[in-house]
């Protein structure tokens, strides 16, 4: 017979104080330290566990570990490894769909800013993905210029959307020399979520790990930078290309691992003045799925976007007007000789690892509504007009 007692069932109120409080605590200094040393510190190895699985009343099942970067990623301060809350994983494995979409196919309210997949976790191993019987799903096209939005309009078809708050001189940025010598510097192409794909269609059907995504690089992210890759190659650029995939296994810490990868690129190759990060947006909604149309040739094309970090959320970055000179110039070579092929130009508060060189930043290519081949007609594009900018 068990004995009446003490209720044993869960801590007190006193003791969940006292434990919230000593987490928050560990929490609030790993920031500290992270801030001091300019990029994230790993939280020690089941705190994240430890955390979520406080006994609180009405509390559901334990979270894994991965809700240590979670809270991590809720402090005050919480940068681009943590992703931005509002449109990315703030450290697990999960993306919310995108929440501001086209409300026609000509004038959406409110581009997708979206660095990250809207998918699910990583497939569980053991558990073999197939290709479904008729893998193309429908998806709406939209052309999306910035005309009608809140964008600032610079001229010549050449459309902002600014996330900070910073007051920036854009027409003076447009006009500055390039901070490096193309001449004799180097691209180099990184993927942070290299498992990112697209609509599959016609020959290009993917065994996906997740929805949008496959380790395939034949049908990836990926395959586009070697498609880049040639491109800039062919015009007497010198290139390096990191194919490896830094979201898998797990999408958390992504941009920590490519950080890593940079880093180490840029100490074999110190020459490398550029980095194109590569990835392809996520519109979806209501569920209805979206696709970019760039109204460019004969051929069906996906729009780009290119997105240029800053220091705005407090992390270092003191380069970053360096970086948006860069933008500025492929944004204006892109809607100069292939009006619509550019989405607005995308000026961050978040780092994105682009403090690593003067010319770092990230590359949208299409959604995954878009087709590979879609995408690949817009990095052809794309290639010729950075191309240019970097030969003169």
């Amino acid at each position: 017979m068990r004995k009446r007692g003490k209720n044993r069932s869960g801590p007190t109120v006193r003791t969940l104080a006292v434990r919230l409080a000593a987490v928050i605590a560990v929490l609030l200094a790993v920031r500290t330290l992270s801030d001091s040393f300019d990029g994230p510190l790993s939280l020690p190895d089941g705190l994240g566990t430890a955390v979520m699985a406080l006994e609180l009343p009405g509390a559901g099942p334990a979270l894994p570990g991965p809700g240590a970067a979670a809270l991590l990623a809720a402090l005050p301060g919480a940068g681009e490894d943590t992703k931005p809350p509002a449109t990315e994983p703030s450290g697990a494995d999960t993306q919310p769909t995108e929440a501001a979409l086209p409300s026609s196919p000509s004038e959406p309210t409110a581009p997708s800013e979206n660095t990250g997949p809207t998918d699910t976790s990583p497939t569980a191993p053991g558990t073999a993905p197939t290709v479904p019987d008729t893998p193309e799903n429908p998806a709406i096209g939209t052309t999306i210029t910035g005309k009608g939005g809140d964008y600032t309009d610079l001229g010549e078809g050449i459309y902002i959307k600014n996330r900070t708050d910073y007051s920036i001189n854009l027409k003076e940025l447009l006009d500055k020399s390039l901070d490096f010598s193309p001449e004799s510097s180097a691209v180099l192409i990184v993927h942070t979520h290299g498992s990112e794909a697209y609509n599959p269609a016609g020959n290009d059907i993917y065994v996906p790990s997740d929805p949008s995504r496959t380790e395939d690089k034949n049908f990836n992210v990926i395959r586009l930078g070697d498609e880049l890759e040639k491109i800039l190659t062919s015009r007497g650029i010198t290139v390096y290309h990191d194919r490896e995939l830094h979201d898998y296994p797990s999408y958390a810490g992504s941009y920590e691992r490519t950080l890593t990868a940079i880093n180490a690129q840029i100490e074999a190759h110190p020459e490398i003045c550029a980095v194109i990060d590569l990835h392809r947006d996520a519109l979806e909604g209501d569920g209805k799925l979206y696709k970019t149309v760039a109204q460019v040739g004969d051929r069906p094309s996906a729009q780009v976007m290119l997105i240029c970090g800053t220091n705005f959320s407090g992390l270092k970055h003191p380069g970053w007007r360096d970086n948006l000179s860069f933008a500025m110039k492929l944004q204006k070579a892109m809607v100069t000789k292939y009006p619509t092929l550019a989405r607005p130009l995308k000026i961050s508060e978040y780092r994105y690892n682009q403090h690593a060189t003067p010319g770092s930043l990230i590359l949208e290519v299409g959604t995954n509504g878009n087709t590979l081949q879609e995408a690949l007609t817009a990095l052809t594009y794309f290639g010729d007009c950075m191309a240019g900018v970097l030969t003169g």
